[in-house]
């Protein structure tokens, strides 16, 4: 039976209105209009060993040199991380009073742990090596990390602390939580049992018997349906979790700083329903029951290799790194070397699901600049290692000559140095401005980040039971038209916003941000009194009962001034709310005419 998909936000009608100030409030001053420039700063993140794979300190700006695309670029900001400034880790003391670094440099380190696919042995010997990493990391000045699980969806177990106990306390729980081995292997297990007994119905050597002959056939054909809807419904599932893995990926380029995954688990199947396809071919492929059947050709076709580049291309634009801890084993009998500028295509089909899943995860760390250990029953020495990468490294940064075109640019980090390796992110997605918004809703879904510049509200209105379990809630977000720039055109002065709104529910489900843009415009000789005044934008939203958080992001497209602003509510708590129960969490300008407007009927979206 298959289970019902969570009911997402849905956007069903929204009003513009201006509204009053709040009393006592003083509008801004309205200024000149001036021309903004933005600058797209990219930053690299370098690691510089030897031959041997020590790390190389003491190296200033003057040793690299950066292209973008062929081109060189300017390096105009540069940072010296390590040597490692915690004690106990790779047997380095930690200097009297470090202090934490630049905000821009501190680090913010995701535990994702991946339960699909793997057995719970395999997993927990795996957060062993996890957790010194862990341990090691905390000891670095300034350094959060949250703990995660992947199933077909993505779930914050452990929200960013700095504290080392509250993280290992988290690792100890997921490891009593079941994976997801058994999903994924029992098709498999049933197909292979279904066709065990099919082959005792076929014909013996040398039999003549047309009717027995028929009845295999027909067996045959009728399996291969059931591998390819096997191969599917696998298909399907994965395409799920790295849209949902590439959502968590995307919130993260909303917090300020260096942001490092560690991926804990087995790898991802780039081609889910091989397995299926070639055990139907194995068995029957050379009888010719279905000529023009081809096992790699109908395992290609549902490849989410698309995706998952995407997905790592998503965390180079992101500035997100991958580390990886191998729960294999090292089964797959692959090794990635330094210039692996020959890596953007996965392995033939033919080296088999080990050799897949461990591309996947070496993949993962050496396009985005990370490294891998292979886990073992103790935390592998290596884990010290990786940890010192966290801390030892370069920041290199550069004003790109682009902004937001989103376009895939490559990178050349070189060291005016004989005998040294570098490793670092090789390309970035330039994510366009829209896409850069919509990132800043997700963080402050996740995180509660983001900044008010312009004096942006939220407030939560009522709601109304629309069927069983589901209710229509009014979100109105205000905006101060005195924080607007507005440009003079004849008797009136025009501008522009843009608002994404996203949801998160009680159960982690988190509905995306969608753009609505509206247009602004205020009469010349009106203007001084609407300067005093807030505009409004009513949204209703489908919702399922239980606690939600909203994120609203809002951009001045004239000015290029933004803000990010969240509430948390209960629905389905009480159905009225006056302004009282306004839970906006950096409310900054209350609105007291909510059920004052006339909202469309929204039947005909329904």
């Amino acid at each position: 039976m298959l289970t019902p998909k969570p009911l997402r936000v849905g956007l069903l009608a929204l009003l513009a209105v201006p509204m009053r100030p709040a009393l006592g409030q003083e509008p801004p001053v309205a200024g000149s209009y001036h021309d903004v420039a933005q600058v797209n700063l990219v930053n690299v993140e370098v690691v510089v060993t030897d031959k041997t794979g020590r790390r190389v300190a003491g190296l200033g700006k003057d040793d690299f040199e950066v292209s973008e695309d062929g081109i060189l670029v300017p390096v105009t900001n540069f940072f010296a991380g390590g040597p490692m400034r915690s004690a106990g880790v790779a047997g380095t003391a930690a200097p009297p009073e470090a202090g934490p670094p630049p905000l821009e440099q501190r680090l913010s380190l995701v535990i994702f742990v991946d339960n699909v696919g793997i057995s719970p042995a395999q997993r927990n010997v795996a957060l062993r090596n996890a957790g010194a990493l862990v341990e090691a990391a905390l000891k670095m000045p300034g350094t959060e990390v949250m703990v995660v699980t992947q199933g077909l969806r993505t779930a914050i177990v452990q929200p960013f602390t700095g504290s080392t106990a509250v993280v290992l306390a988290a690792l100890a729980n997921v490891a009593h939580q079941p994976t997801d081995e058994a999903g994924s292997n029992s098709g498999r297990d049933f197909l292979a049992q279904v066709m065990s007994r099919t082959l005792s119905s076929e014909p013996a050597p040398g039999s003549r018997s047309a009717r027995n002959q028929d009845f295999g056939v027909e067996e045959a054909r009728s399996l291969l349906d059931t591998a390819r809807g096997m191969a599917r419904e696998a298909y399907e599932r994965a395409r799920a979790a790295l849209a949902s893995m590439q959502t968590f990926v995307s919130s993260l380029a909303g917090l300020p700083g260096r942001k490092v995954i560690c991926y804990v688990g087995n790898g991802i199947l780039l081609h889910p329903g091989e397995a299926f396809l070639k055990e139907w071919e194995s068995r029957f492929g050379s009888f010719g029951i279905v000529p023009s059947f081809s096992a790699d050709m109908a395992a290609m076709r549902l490849s989410v290799a698309p995706e998952f580049h995407a997905m790592v291309s998503r965390a180079n634009a992101d500035r997100v790194t991958f580390f990886s801890i191998d729960a294999t084993g090292g089964a797959g009998s692959m090794k990635f070397t330094a210039d692996h500028e020959a890596y953007d295509t996965d392995p033939a089909l033919s080296q088999g699901e080990a050799v897949g899943r461990t591309y996947s995860i070496l993949y993962l760390a050496a396009a985005t600049g990370g490294s891998t250990v292979v886990s073992t029953p103790e935390a592998s020495p290596e884990v010290a290692r990786m940890a010192g990468d966290l801390d030892d490294f370069y920041s290199l940064a550069y004003p790109a000559p682009h902004f937001g075109d989103g376009r895939n640019h490559s990178i050349v980090v070189k060291v005016k140095r004989e005998g040294l390796e570098l490793r670092y992110r090789r390309h970035y997605l330039d994510k366009t401005a829209d896409e850069r918004m919509a990132d800043r809703s997700l963080a402050s879904l996740l995180y509660d980040s983001g900044s008010n510049g312009l004096d942006v509200g939220v407030t939560i209105g009522d709601e109304e039971r629309e069927r069983k379990d589901v209710f229509l809630v009014s979100v109105l977000v205000s905006v101060p038209i005195g924080k607007l720039a507005l440009v003079p055109r004849g008797e009136t002065r025009e501008g522009a916003i843009s608002v994404w709104v996203a949801d998160r529910d009680a159960a982690g489900e988190i509905t995306p941000p969608a753009k609505h843009a509206f247009p602004v415009s205020v009469a010349e000789a009106a203007f001084p009194e609407a300067a005093r005044e807030t505009v409004g934008y009513l949204f209703k939203f489908l919702m399922r009962p239980g606690s939600h958080k909203i994120a609203v992001s809002v951009r001045d497209d004239v000015g290029l001034i933004d803000s990010t602003v969240a509430a948390r509510f209960e629905v389905g708590a009480g159905g009225k709310r006056g302004p009282g129960d306004l839970q906006g969490e950096r409310l900054t300008q209350p609105v007291t005419r909510v059920a004052a407007l006339a909202v469309p009927d929204p039947a005909g979206a329904l």
